[in-house]
C-alpha cells in the first residue's frame, strides 16, 4: 500500500476513511434534522389542539371561567350526592341493626 517511503495509511484507506466519516456525520446531521422537524410538528400540533380547545370552550361556555365554574358545580353536586348515598348507606345499617334488635326481643318473648 502506497510507496516504500510514506508512513502510515494510504491515499486510498484515508479516501475510505473519510468516506466514512463524512457518510456517519451526514447520517447524523439527517437524523437530527428529522429529529427537529418532528419536534417542530408535534409543537405545532400541540399548539393547534390547544387553540382548537380554547375556541371550543368559548363557543360553548363563553369563557375559560365559566366552563370551570361548570367543572366545579359538577364536582361539588357529586360530592354531595356521595355523601347522601353514605349516610343513607349508614342509615340502612341502623334500621336493620334495630330490626334484628327487635327480631330477637321478639324470639325472646315468645320463649
Amino acid at each position: 500500500m502506497g510507496n516504500g517511503n510514506s508512513k502510515g495509511l494510504s491515499v486510498n484507506a484515508k479516501t475510505i476513511i473519510l468516506l466514512i466519516l463524512f457518510l456517519d456525520v451526514g447520517f447524523t446531521v439527517k437524523m437530527i434534522h428529522k429529529y427537529n422537524d418532528m419536534k417542530d410538528a408535534g409543537f405545532v400540533r400541540e399548539k393547534t389542539f390547544a387553540e382548537n380547545m380554547e375556541k371550543r370552550v368559548m363557543k360553548a361556555f363563553g369563557s375559560p371561567e365559566e366552563a370551570l365554574k361548570l367543572v366545579e358545580d359538577a364536582s361539588r353536586q357529586k360530592d354531595d350526592a356521595e355523601k347522601i348515598a353514605a349516610d343513607l348507606r349508614t342509615e340502612n345499617a341502623d334500621l336493620k341493626s334495630k330490626n334484628r334488635q327487635l327480631a330477637e326481643e321478639i324470639e325472646k318473648l315468645k320463649h
